[in-house]
């Protein structure tokens, strides 16, 4: 049975962003009086912008200090200094295999889709040089809910004309 098409996550798979997800919200952080290591951002992987907020503030004992004007403030300077250091990144950060993989399957003319919650997905593939490859691409701001919830594979899989009969997930 021939693959009628395939969606990979972003972080983790394609590339390795969280080391610079680690780094912004370590700032901003320790910006507040907050200190947050490698370990406690385990919790922070897979999950939105403003759910990782909640997590620091709620790590800090600080959950009821911000108004949502002023969580909102730290969510954008988060997001500032996260992309501010994508420009790190090059075709050197696709993790080993996934380049191949990807033009195998476009020889195979096996549709790829990227879901990832990631609101900066399009900026990263385009810094990888692989924006190219992808025929769709999840629009995070329009989703409901973050992962593990299988919301954004059944979007894009509607999206894309295809059902959710045979899917794995992996």
């Amino acid at each position: 049975m021939k693959l009628q098409g395939v969606i990979f996550d972003l972080d983790g798979v394609i590339t390795d962003t969280a080391h610079l997800h680690f780094q912004a919200w370590q700032q901003i952080a320790a910006e507040i009086g907050i200190s947050i290591d490698a370990q406690f951002n385990e919790f922070l992987k897979g999950i939105s912008r403003d759910e990782s907020l909640r997590r620091i503030l709620q790590h800090g004992g600080k959950e009821g200090d911000f108004n949502p004007q002023e969580r909102a403030q730290l969510a954008y300077r988060k997001n500032l200094l996260y992309v501010h250091s994508l420009r790190e990144l090059t075709v050197n950060a696709v993790l080993p295999g996934i380049h191949n993989l990807l033009v195998d399957l476009r020889a195979q003319q096996i549709p790829v889709g990227l879901a990832s919650v990631s609101l900066n997905a399009p900026t990263i593939l385009a810094a990888l040089e692989l924006r190219e490859f992808f025929t769709f691409c999840a629009d995070a701001s329009q989703l409901k809910n973050s992962k593990p919830d299988p919301e954004i594979l059944s979007r894009r899989l509607c999206r894309a004309g295809r059902a959710a009969t045979g899917m794995y997930r992996h």
